[in-house]
């Protein structure tokens, strides 16, 4: 290795070769500020690590324990964002960390490829999707390496590609098979006029289609669902293993989310009559948390999912035409229904019924039963129980399909007069006593009532406790193009079948789309691709033309870059999983569902939870200015930025100025790209961990990246200074050691220093959410040594301290850190390569200069000799040298009052006098 050029020093290297200690002082001068250009060391490094990228060892090849890192992966929309760099570098830097801490670290990328936005791309410029996907993730990939990510891209997979979403439909035919999936009418967005299904994020906030401006309607469609409700009690109570791991604010959302509430399934009895005059009885299970208000039911409300509706449908031409011509036309929260003919339902608890008559009489089927919208599919029973007098959506609907007909109050307040009827006209849910329409049961609490009447109920057996979840199950169906096709085919003969397993993957075909007419897969190769034979009866048969949410995708392919050849090693669950906090609800979730089907299939626990920690990072905002008067957002060209003031450009009239969401509407976006071109990539990911924790919104403001950069400019000239005691280590064949007690406390100060610094920013990195305050760690430590001369501490602790700090600011800073230390090192030793440091190697172990002694008499306890010298015991006779300190030693001669001694015993290791006297 060649010593710092002169330029750097001011003076000839060969003028300062004797050890420290033999130089004069005229000879010790500080290097001036002359620094490597860091657009030269990003470009020599990131083709290092281009040329030795960093790989997932197979555990069985691999003695180091291993730890599965990741992010988030993105859709590839062609250029990264600074949520983008935020996430990967919070990534990036716990990977590098736990790599130096000696573990096997899986740190894979990926894309997110599928979906809306590549569709409608293709749309809009005439080309194939997945060109147009292909190109952006060429693009967003060398801007990851430009950051200096250093992610498995062995292991890099994409969701568009064949060979992924092979395994994608292998997971639906499993659901399939075991009844996770299942099909059912759901209503869709449709636009009228290009004749296709929208999803939400299509349809402005008052209804209009983004694509024509046409009043969207909603349509009742066959859609696919996975019935994730099946696993609620299982994603709602194996929350509490994640406390402490997860962010408290994201349990809360996913408990929210799957609403778990305790109530009562019962039993209503209906009595079906037939054309030809004959009748069958049934039940219809309704949930409730009211069993209180059981005797003011009015009505049954079916939803259009309901089997009962469902079975109807081919043999009652109304209900047909209500619910796929009437429904889609229906205002939003509209309290229409059908009322489903000769059906009829009776209220399992029947006053007269219950009554103490010899004879009971039969039930009374008086309740009628309505198909209501309101009702939703795949909520709890899919049915209700309506009691208008104390439920606001009953009362609606109950009024505007039974008008006219009075509203059955049951419940009255326990400090309300009478009623002065049994009929009312507005809804109340109060807690109160039951009213006179409850017969014998009048008098009683709600609460004493619902006992009542759940004892009434059991005793026929047409009540069980049960809990319901506010989580609907999860509807997969897209009438789109771009995404996993469903691998089923549908026979006129066998109904819904599935694809064999060796005929996977079902590939998209080519297709020119057009964003009109559904699903471009129904027309596809000229309607050629629809048409197959059934797996079953080998009859003719349709292939199914829905695609799969994509949500599906990214509900599974954590586990897809985890599993190795034998799967057995699956690196299973994730060790720490980091994103933004806007998927805290749906995409964790239905994560979690599939892990939770794959643990109830195979029983391995790794697939519990899938993923141990998470951390969620907020949001990056850009500074938006907006015209005070108009509140017209200016862009960065029409604003003149002095100090902390921005003007309107040309005028003297200030911007308001605001931070808010980053986004092309607002101006108020940075290219990731080109901040690391100005300020390099280590500087640009210094302040974005720097400017907030990990959690919170980060207000982006470049001009403070200059304090970066000014810190890294520190590290480098103390660098080059380590680099030159190295340099004369190698010469000499020795560090130069201080003797001289201001030296020693210097080199002890320093050591502390170290200390402090290495527990801080291992503990941030541990913490994850605090990595802002090891930039902090950082600095102090390269301030306190920026000014310090080796001299004044020696060689080897000087040395010792800057190679510290490069292995612990190396995660953040792996840039400039790794070309300084191949200053001091040469190109062979790497810096990644180093061990992590531990606080404890900088521990002061002062040698002590004086000890205590204890003092027996006669195997007794009698006093202490305290700051003896270390070597008291090391005189020519100890014992003489012992017995004239306790001589002169106050008290002393009271304990030898009528004795003399015998003899000194002196055990030098525990630093003890034995004295053994005689009478004398």
């Amino acid at each position: 290795m060649r010593l710092p050029p002169r330029s750097c020093y001011g003076h000839s290297p060969r003028a300062i070769r004797l050890p420290w200690h033999q130089r004069l002082p005229l000879t010790i001068r500080r290097p001036a500020a002359t620094y490597e250009s860091v657009t030269d060391i990003d470009a020599k490094w990131l083709i290092r690590w281009e040329e030795r990228p960093r790989t997932f060892e197979a555990p069985a090849k691999s003695t180091k324990p291993p730890y599965y890192v990741l992010s988030m992966f993105p859709y590839p929309s062609g250029s990264l964002h600074m949520g983008h760099l935020r996430v990967y570098t919070i990534s990036d830097v716990v990977a590098r960390y736990k790599h130096m801490k000696g573990f096997n670290v899986l740190h894979p990328m990926g894309w997110d490829s599928f979906g809306l936005p590549a569709e409608n791309a293709a749309i809009e410029r005439g080309v194939d999707p997945g060109e147009w996907t292909d190109r952006n993730i060429a693009s967003m990939k060398a801007q990851l390496k430009r950051m200096g990510a250093r992610f498995d891209w062995s292991r890099e997979l994409r969701t568009s590609s064949p060979e992924f979403y092979a395994g994608t439909q292998r997971l639906f035919l499993r659901m399939f098979q075991e009844g996770y999936a299942y099909r059912a009418p759901a209503l869709v967005n449709w636009d009228p006029v290009d004749q296709t299904v929208l999803a939400n994020e299509q349809v402005s906030p008052d209804g209009i289609s983004w694509r024509s401006g046409a009043k969207v309607e909603e349509k009742f469609l066959e859609q696919w669902f996975f019935k994730i409700t099946r696993f609620a009690t299982q994603l709602r109570h194996s929350l509490s293993w994640l406390e402490g791991n997860w962010p408290e604010s994201v349990l809360a959302q996913q408990s929210h989310w799957i609403g778990e509430s305790t109530g009562q399934r019962v039993s209503f009895p209906i009595r079906i009559a037939s054309p030809d005059g004959t009748a069958h009885e049934d039940v219809v299970k309704i949930y409730t948390t009211r069993l209180d208000t059981i005797l003011g039911v009015q009505f049954l409300a079916l939803s259009v999912a309901h089997p009962l509706v469902q079975s109807m449908l081919g043999t009652n031409a109304d209900l047909k035409h209500f619910i796929e011509k009437v429904l889609p036309t229906l205002p939003p929260g509209s309290k229409a229904g059908f009322l489903l003919p000769n059906i009829t339902a009776s209220n399992p608890i029947n006053l007269e019924r219950d009554g103490e008559h010899a004879q009971a009489p039969a039930r009374q089927f008086d309740l009628p039963v309505f198909v209501a919208p309101y009702v939703l599919g795949g909520l709890g029973t899919s049915a209700v129980m309506g009691v208008p007098a104390h439920d606001t959506r009953d009362y609606d609907f109950w009024k505007e399909n039974r008008p006219g007909e009075p509203v059955r109050f049951v419940i009255s307040m326990e400090d309300a007069q009478p009623s002065a009827g049994k009929w009312a006209t507005a809804p109340k849910a109060p807690q109160g006593v039951l009213n006179e329409n409850c017969g014998k049961y009048a008098g009683l609490s709600c609460y004493e009532g619902h006992g009542a009447f759940y004892a009434a109920l059991k005793a026929q057996e047409m009540v069980r406790p049960t809990k319901r979840y506010k989580m609907r199950d999860w509807l997969i169906s897209r009438q789109r193009f771009w995404g996993t096709p469903i691998p089923i085919v549908h026979c006129s003969a066998c109904g819904p079948v599935a694809v064999k397993d060796s005929d996977l993957p079902v590939l998209l075909p080519k297709v020119k789309l057009t964003g009109k007419g559904g699903s471009p897969l129904k027309d596809a190769e000229n309607g050629e691709w629809v048409k197959t034979t059934c797996p079953q009866c080998g009859g003719p048969a349709e292939r199914d033309t829905d695609t799969m949410d994509t949500f599906v995708d990214s509900a599974w392919y954590f586990i897809q870059f985890g599993q190795d050849a034998d799967p057995r090693l699956s690196l299973m669950p994730v060790d720490l999983y980091i994103g933004g906090v806007e998927h805290a609800i749906l995409h964790l979730l239905y994560a979690r569902f599939v892990s939770k089907f794959i643990y109830k299939l195979t029983k391995d626990e790794r697939y519990m939870e899938p993923f141990k920690r998470l951390i969620t990072q907020g949001m990056v905002h850009g500074r938006t200015f907006t015209d005070p008067e108009t509140g017209r957002i200016l862009t960065p060209d029409q604003v003149q930025v002095h100090g902390r003031k921005a003007l309107i450009a040309g005028t003297q009239k200030e911007c308001k100025v605001t931070w808010e969401k980053m986004s092309k509407s607002k101006f108020n976006g940075v290219d990731p790209t080109d901040c690391i071109k100005r300020h390099g990539l280590d500087a640009t990911r210094a302040h974005i961990l720097f400017q907030a924790p990990v959690s919170d919104i980060l207000d982006w403001d470049e001009e403070k990246i200059v304090g970066m950069t000014r810190w890294l400019n520190k590290v480098q000239a103390i660098a080059r200074r380590a680099a030159v005691e190295i340099e004369y280590k190698r010469t000499l064949g020795s560090y130069s050691v201080g003797t001289s007690d201001d030296t020693t406390r210097a080199a002890r100060e320093l050591l502390k220093q170290v200390r402090v610094a290495v527990q801080g920013v291992t503990a941030s990195m541990e913490d994850v959410y605090s990595l802002n305050t090891s930039i902090s760690d950082l600095t102090i430590l390269t301030n306190y040594l920026f000014p310090l001369q080796p001299e004044q501490v020696g060689s080897r602790d000087f040395v010792r301290a800057v190679e510290t700090m490069l292995k612990i600011a190396s995660p953040i800073c792996p840039a400039v850190t790794a070309e300084c230390w191949e200053w001091m090192h040469g190109p062979r030793n790497l810096l990644e390569e180093q061990e992590w440091p531990a606080a404890e190697e900088f521990i002061d172990e002062e040698v002590p200069t004086v000890v205590d002694v204890v003092v027996q008499l006669n195997g007794k306890y009698r006093l202490t000799l305290h700051d003896l010298p270390v070597g008291w015991a090391d005189t020519h006779n100890p014992q003489r040298d012992v017995l004239e300190i306790l001589a002169n030693t106050e008290g002393w001669s009271e304990f030898l009052a009528g004795r003399t001694v015998a003899r000194v015993v002196v055990v030098k290791a525990v630093n003890l006098v034995n004295i053994l006297t005689k009478r004398v």
